[in-house]
């Protein structure tokens, strides 16, 4: 395969998720780890160092003023997340913004329209959503072998240490389980199934007033109903399980970074199906981002802005409806 034209990429924050993409954009021919931009120098000196970069900046203007950077991978806090992408927007640069794109529809909006306005390619940084193993469970679904698609039970949980100023539960930095975790079995239910036409929410609160534990009751347009959870407070299986009228599919723990996919027809043992996966899984994404630029469109049909708007939308309402339950 014709490997197309390099481009340089920039990292914004130098986190954890950071290290984590910067590993998979290694294994992309296509892409030149350009620079790397935090706050405190020596951070982002280090990454630089660790992950191979060519630059290191001690603020982020440095690098948004820079002429060289093409595409921004965004991996600061969700609460920064609109305003990191507006900057890199308002610079010229093509931008990748980790998820969840904002911390509301409304915003994830102004960030669409901004991109459009300037002709600038954008994309939320769903990574699950083009690992082959993930497009591979959905084209069973669609496949007809196992019948139609009844039921989605999807579950995403870990013990995460208290701390009322981490971002897993502040509320200023947009903390709470769905928006860290639950943001996944919400994603795989509306690439399967669709939007839903009603949705139930049972939560639990951290004493912060973010969510803890919250599970999710949907039913979708051709009946299909989605039983997702997502929590903080305990350690739960992280798979998916899809039933259908002949047969079940499933996609083994870590569901959104699966490695393993299984199928069962009637009352048959689970059958392995074998599904290549190159690198850490993060560079799907970076790759969905430079073939989109290389076809010189602006929005990936793959991961669309009106699918992140879609899932926004749902993660808004179902924190509205923890929040109600918080209130009473």
């Amino acid at each position: 395969m014709a490997i197309g034209k390099k481009y340089r990429w920039a990292i914004l924050g130098a986190g954890h998720i950071a290290g984590k993409f910067a590993e998979g954009l290694a294994a992309c021919p296509q892409a030149i780890r350009y620079a790397v931009a935090s706050r405190q120098m020596e951070k982002a000196e280090a990454f630089r160092r660790q992950f191979g970069f060519e630059r290191a900046y001690g603020s982020y203007e440095e690098m948004w003023a820079d002429p060289d950077v093409d595409i921004v991978y965004v991996a600061t806090p969700n609460h920064l997340h609109l305003e990191h992408t507006r900057r890199s927007l308002m610079a010229g640069k093509a931008v990748l913004c980790e998820k969840p794109f904002a911390l509301h529809v409304a915003d994830v909006r102004e960030m669409v329209s901004l991109a459009r306005a300037k002709k600038l390619f954008l994309m939320e940084a769903l990574w699950s959503r083009f690992l082959p193993t993930i497009r591979r469970f959905k084209e069973e679904m669609m496949g007809g072998k196992y019948g139609k698609p009844l039921l989605l039970q999807a579950e995403f949980g870990f013990v995460a240490k208290y701390d009322e100023n981490s971002r897993l539960f502040a509320p200023s930095l947009g903390g709470g389980a769905v928006y860290d975790i639950g943001i996944y079995p919400l994603f795989l239910a509306l690439y399967l199934f669709g939007k839903p036409n009603s949705i139930e929410v049972v939560s639990v609160p951290a004493q912060t007033g973010t969510d803890m534990t919250t599970a999710i009751l949907m039913k979708h347009a051709n009946g299909e109903i989605s039983m997702l959870t997502a929590s903080f407070a305990m350690r739960l299986e992280c798979d998916a399980k899809l039933y259908l009228s002949g047969g079940s599919l499933r996609l083994c723990r870590m569901f959104h970074m699966p490695t393993q996919l299984t199928s069962s027809l009637g009352e048959a043992l689970p059958a392995e199906i074998e599904v290549e996966t190159l690198s850490n899984g993060y560079n799907y994404e970076a790759l969905e981002v430079m073939d989109c630029l290389d076809r010189g469109v602006t929005e990936s049909d793959r991961w669309s802005h009106e699918m992140s708007i879609d899932l926004m939308e749902l993660i808004d309402i179902v924190n509205q409806k923890a929040k109600e339950q918080f209130d009473r």
